[in-house]
């Protein structure tokens, strides 16, 4: 058997093995990429729960409900955080496979300080699992690898420039909503608003049928309105109810217990047809000047909400509901609207 025939018989073996390799991955994943390398979900309406845990024992569990995605099994979660997953988890994408020489390293490193993510669909059946490691040095990378393999691979969010670690949240602070009401108006029985300082401001807006209220002093000693009431002002107010967001939680602010024992500015407490009731505490916390007239206004409130949270509210977003038992009548001052 001459030189010739050896090399041409050990090239078939050779290219029979390399075809069948490739054979081999493309049946396990329909496509050229090893399996190891499919870390998205395409239909993230397909996706029912997303469980996070690092190596600190820190977990947030999200799941879809018929109201909305929850946060381990209790509060609402961030619509913008949810969001901000469910893109990476359908985007992202290998960037590069990193040299052979760094790959021990890499898995060293994702081992010591990885985020696992386990994506389920909406039965409990799981559709990937995998572990987020650290970020490569020009930080346009993130290093993930796929449950059940040992082969770290950089990816990305095509068009995307930044690390995709952070959009994996932990902590109670970062996936919990922040919002303080997201109601539906028609689903509010009643509304009041106590002024302590200004007690005969202070009213209660309550439902008495269908898209009618009534407004009446939140004290008995204040003077009941003799003008007219204006119309379509109580429907108008409700609808703020239905988007007013913290700008941040505050739970580990040291001022936190002196904050809650002096008098609030407000007290808000809101009634659900169904019962459920909502306490809101405010109490200015920074004050700015107008540009006009270079007068001060309060921009931000500490806020309390049924004595279990403490977060942070601009005025912007809240001054609507600041109003006064007056606001509601004809002929009254414009002194008697409580806006900063």
């Amino acid at each position: 058997m001459n030189r010739t025939l050896i090399l041409g018989l050990l090239f078939l073996v050779l290219g029979g093995t390399a075809w069948y390799v490739i054979a081999k991955k493309n049946k396990q994943t329909g496509s050229h990429n090893s399996w190891d390398m499919e870390f998205s979900v395409a239909n993230t309406n397909d996706i029912g729960k997303i469980f996070i845990a690092d190596r600190q024992g820190r977990t947030a569990t999200l799941e879809r409900k018929q109201k909305g995605w929850f946060y381990n099994d209790k509060y609402p979660a961030r619509p913008s955080a949810v969001d901000n997953l469910l893109e990476t988890i359908a985007n992202v994408r290998v960037l590069n496979i990193p040299p052979n020489g760094a790959i021990q390293n890499l898995v060293k490193e994702t081992a010591a300080v990885g985020i696992k993510v386990e994506v389920y669909d909406r039965n409990n059946k799981p559709l990937k699992t995998y572990y987020v490691g650290g970020v490569t040095t020009d930080e346009r990378g993130t290093i993930m690898i796929m449950d059940g393999s040992e082969q770290p691979y950089v990816v990305h969010i095509p068009g995307f420039i930044g690390q995709l670690r952070l959009r994996y949240l932990l902590g109670d602070d970062e996936w919990r909503d922040r919002a303080v009401f997201r109601e539906k108006p028609e689903e509010i029985q009643s509304v009041s608003v106590e002024y302590p300082q200004r007690r005969n401001e202070s009213f209660k807006l309550e439902k008495t049928g269908e898209a009618t209220y009534d407004i009446k002093p939140y004290h008995a000693t204040t003077t009941l309105a003799k003008t007219p009431r204006r119309k379509g002002v109580a429907e108008a107010y409700l609808i703020q109810f239905e988007s007013l967001v913290a700008e941040a939680f505050e739970t580990q602010n040291p001022l936190r217990d002196s904050v809650t024992a002096l008098v609030p500015f407000a007290v808000v407490t809101m009634k659900k047809t169904d019962g459920e009731e909502k306490k809101v505490r405010f109490w200015p916390v920074e004050v700015e000047y107008r540009r006009d007239d270079g007068a001060p206004y309060v921009s931000r409130y500490f806020t309390d909400v049924n004595n279990e949270d403490f977060l942070l509210t601009q005025d912007r977003v809240m001054g609507g509901i600041f109003r006064g038992y007056g606001f509601f009548y004809e002929g009254l001052p414009e002194k008697n609207r409580l806006r900063n």
